[in-house]
């Protein structure tokens, strides 16, 4: 059980080598590869589906990755998941939900290439500006994006996650998988079309604490499906990527709860907004992370039963 952390924004405003060099120092053995930087999200909402990196060849991909790859295995750390580009699907952009699964294919090949275990891919929600959709529909966009990936998945190692989501507004609602029987079933029924298990769930806290689910509930009826973690806070109204224990959720009720279904998965933190440049002096940052770190390594103590 590894202690992870997202590498957004240190290792984007430190660079490669102090950015790694910092996560290790303080603490972290492993990392939540943000490969979702591939594309511009800007870009994609506007319908320009070209220019990610993963159009490219396998040999491509991994030549433009060759820098940080080095620097990461400089500082001993392990890519445990990785978060592909989204979103895969934006009303009035047509084809973006068949570009997405083409760049989740070369997504599933570099994890692959480098070891990666979990990769992260966000499906798709039923939102505001689109009270037509069905749920039926949602449900069929889903099934179809990630069974689109089951060629890539054959012969590796990789297990496509899929996450908990919500929609953004005022209040927030429920997106994809934040129902949790909605999420088994999804998952279930995605493994049985592979005919073997590739498919599971990358658990995030600061989601379950902004639509107020139970989380006991929630860990207990996935079980085992749970393969990663998204371990943030929040104030319950907005999602703030914060370290534990300055919002309101329930951690030991999140901590039990995946003892109890036995979790063998590694801790990751998406808390990449608490140590932000641009939210407090540079000077700061390696003492959050290190704090983030340390909560990580009580979390690894009680759930091993330390």
């Amino acid at each position: 059980m590894l202690l992870s952390v997202q590498t957004g924004d240190v290792v984007d405003d430190l660079g490669f080598e102090a950015g790694y060099r910092l996560l290790r120092d303080c603490g972290f053995e492993a990392i939540d590869w943000n490969i979702d930087h591939a594309w511009d999200q800007g870009k994609i909402r506007r319908g320009e589906l070209s220019g990610c990196v993963f159009e490219k060849s396998p040999e491509d991909v991994l030549a433009y990755y060759a820098d940080e790859l080095a620097e990461i295995r400089k500082n001993g750390l392990v890519i445990t998941q990785a978060h592909a580009p989204f979103p895969a699907y934006v009303k009035g952009v047509p084809g973006l939900e068949n570009y997405a699964a083409e760049m989740y294919r070369g997504c599933i090949r570099l994890c692959q290439a480098v070891g990666c275990k979990n990769l992260i891919v966000h499906g798709i929600s039923r939102n505001y500006n689109e009270p037509e959709r069905t749920a039926q529909e949602i449900w069929e966009k889903n099934l179809a994006l990630y069974t689109a990936l089951l060629p890539a998945l054959e012969g590796t190692d990789v297990t496509v996650c899929l996450e908990n989501l919500f929609v953004g507004g005022t209040p927030v609602t429920e997106g994809v998988c934040s129902d949790p029987h909605e999420a088994v079933e999804m998952i279930d029924t995605l493994n049985q079309r592979a005919g073997r298990e590739c498919f599971g769930l990358c658990l995030d806290t600061g989601h379950l604490n902004l639509l107020h689910r139970n989380i006991y509930t929630y860990v207990s009826l996935l079980g085992k499906r749970i393969k990663a973690l998204h371990i943030h806070d929040n104030d319950g109204v907005s999602d703030q990527h914060l370290m534990p224990f300055v919002g309101t959720f329930r951690w030991n009720d999140f901590l039990q709860a995946l003892k109890d279904v036995g979790y063998e998965g590694d801790l990751s933190f998406e808390t990449f907004a608490q140590v932000r440049s641009n939210r407090m002096d540079p000077e700061f940052i390696p003492p959050f992370l290190r704090a983030i770190a340390g909560v990580g390594q009580v979390f690894r103590s009680r759930l091993q039963g330390e």
